[in-house]
């Protein structure tokens, strides 16, 4: 499998809908933060290269049960996502121990 590269990509359909996708390639160099405010949603944020990702709710100024049931999707989908890399990192360390 190849390495993907952190990318960003902007493609305008015949239909006038435009489509940005971003690809992230985690790293010691990526920023992974969430910011909270006092009187705002929070934001969390990913920057990475030339890329940066922000995730937030549509009205900064008003949080309601959608906007929670997709954060926990978020918060599911990194779950599923780290545990992946455990399972694979120590697949990968009892392979190096046995050789």
């Amino acid at each position: 499998m190849s390495a993907v590269r952190t990318a960003a990509e902007v493609r305008f359909g015949p239909d006038a809908v435009t489509e940005v996708s971003s690809f992230v390639r985690l790293n010691g160099n990526t920023h992974v933060m969430c910011c909270t405010y006092p009187d705002s949603a929070p934001i969390l944020s990913v920057d990475d290269a030339h890329v940066r990702i922000s995730v937030t709710v549509p009205d900064a100024g008003q949080v309601t049960a959608e906007d929670v049931q997709q954060g926990r999707l978020l918060a599911e989908a990194v779950a599923r996502y780290v545990a992946e890399l455990e399972h694979r990192a120590a697949g990968q360390d009892a392979v190096s121990e046995a050789a």
